[in-house]
């Protein structure tokens, strides 16, 4: 079973292959926002929250994901290899 450590690793190292950059978001003051920011070639930024497989979103997790995409940000929760890979075909059109 892969835990959320390596699902985040494997993350960073499919976004960074193909010339992204999956930061650690780190947000004192406002709990529940995405754990990554993901900047993308051309300018674009997206939002990742990342979870053990089968976890879901807390309800704050839910209520900031919402606040974020309300302003025009997308905003993806990933819990599987599976799920990395269609984020990764998505964003980056692979």
């Amino acid at each position: 079973m892969m835990n959320e450590r390596r699902l985040e690793r494997r993350f960073k190292n499919e976004v960074e292959k193909r010339g992204g950059k999956a930061l650690k978001f780190i947000t004192p003051g406002m709990r529940g926002v995405p754990d990554r920011l993901v900047l993308l070639p051309g300018a674009r930024a997206v939002f990742v929250e990342l979870k053990a497989p089968g976890e879901k979103l807390t309800p704050l997790q839910a209520k900031r994901a919402a606040e974020l995409q309300a302003m025009g940000f997308q905003v993806y929760c990933l819990d599987s290899i599976p799920a990395i890979n269609r984020f990764i075909a998505e964003v980056f059109g692979a």
